[in-house]
């Protein structure tokens, strides 16, 4: 029998990781999903920045920003006393971080999609913009936001380089199965390393195969 460590590791990283990233999509594109211009088009260019760099790099970053000398990690270790460098703390703000452009950009373009039309005869009509946001857009967007939902949680499953570079790999504290499979690889133990590809294959054709059905029930409704 395996040691189920790292799964539990990795899927508690995954939902605290996905809970945050969630609430701050949702909060974040209700702010901007109205907006254009150049200073809304830097904004969107920093949140989806750690798509483009190199997971090692963005690791590098924030070990910088979390470390005990600088003051965010002061703060985190000293104020809040949950230190972040090496420890579970730093694998969730790692996994946010990675996995929050898939969720902003996914409910972005949920909010976007909906006929303003519609939207602003509402207004007309003396709905308020809360009312607005949570009795149309909010609903109008629930396939956006759970396809959002999914991949971040699939992100924050795989994450690896900022992981490793901030919360590194010890056994039985960080060492989700992205980690675990790298080390077990490295130690010899490919025969190990197999069962958790595997696992980490079919969860992720699982995560697309229902991402798929939810936008092709969407394209049928649309058509």
């Amino acid at each position: 029998m395996p040691d189920l460590t790292p799964f539990w590791i990795s899927i508690k990283v995954a939902v605290i990781s996905t809970i945050i990233v969630s609430i701050l999509g949702i909060i974040i594109s209700r702010l901007l999903y109205r907006y254009r211009g150049r200073i809304v088009t830097l904004l969107e260019s920093i949140i989806i920045l750690p798509i483009v760099l190199p997971p090692t790099v963005m690791g590098f970053l924030l070990l910088i920003v979390f470390s005990p000398r600088s003051p965010v990690g002061s703060f985190f270790a000293n104020v809040l006393h949950m230190p972040v460098v090496f420890t579970l703390t730093g694998a969730v703000i790692a996994s946010v971080v990675v996995s929050f452009p898939l969720m902003y950009q996914h409910t972005i373009q949920g909010f976007r999609g909906i006929n303003n039309k519609m939207l602003n005869t509402a207004r007309t009509m003396g709905a308020s913009e809360n009312k607005i946001f949570f009795r149309l857009i909010l609903p109008l967007s629930k396939r956006s936001i759970l396809s959002g939902i999914m991949m971040a949680f699939a992100r924050a499953i795989g994450e690896f380089g900022a992981t490793l570079m901030v919360a590194g790999y010890i056994p039985n504290k960080t060492n989700t199965l992205p980690l675990e499979i790298y080390f077990l690889v490295e130690q010899g133990k490919e025969n190990e390393a197999w069962l958790w590809v595997l696992v980490l294959v079919a969860f992720a054709i699982t995560v697309i195969g229902t991402i798929n059905m939810i936008n092709r029930d969407k394209y049928l409704e649309v058509d």
